[in-house]
């Protein structure tokens, strides 16, 4: 019996699956496509296909959310191939490999921002709060790099 919405049927299937085969069983496209029981226009407008893309990411979210969140399960894209359940130490790496890149794009930005700012008209609370903001990404991005790195050495203030 189909469950709606579609991931929910996807979740099963995935499950089965996982109990019968384990880590690195893969899903090709057309078989996630099936359990969600949507189907991709062949020919039809751009709204069509707009809306299948929309379903598919949709419910693809809810897929690898509740996977991940309820049964430990990590649902990873391999391009061109479908989708394959990680092993859970691959997982790790993979996890830290993504979020690493993008937490120290977001620190490098914060700093960027609180570095290039009008120091003649920061009030002494504004400077108080400016370097507060520093030292904590300097704190930052020394554990991330997994060194000692001075706190006056991130940002050289002017005066």
């Amino acid at each position: 019996m189909k469950k709606h919405p579609g991931w929910k049927n996807a979740v099963e299937e995935i499950l089965a699956r996982f109990d019968s085969e384990g880590y690195g069983v893969m899903f090709s496209e057309r078989e996630i496509l099936t359990m969600f029981d949507i189907e991709k226009p062949e020919v039809g407008s751009y709204e069509e296909f707009q809306k299948f893309n929309l379903d598919r990411l949709t419910q693809m979210d809810s897929l690898v959310n509740n996977l991940q969140e309820e049964h430990n399960l990590c649902l990873q894209n391999v391009r061109g191939q479908g989708y394959v359940l990680m092993h859970p130490d691959d997982q790790v790496t993979k996890a830290v490999e993504k979020y690493r890149i993008q937490a120290r794009r977001k620190i490098n930005r914060m700093v960027s921002i609180c570095t290039n700012v009008n120091y003649d008209a920061l009030t002494d609370e504004g400077r108080r709060a400016q370097n507060q903001a520093l030292g904590r990404a300097a704190f930052i991005r020394a554990a991330m790099n997994k060194r000692n790195v001075p706190i006056a050495q991130v940002a050289a203030l002017p005066k």
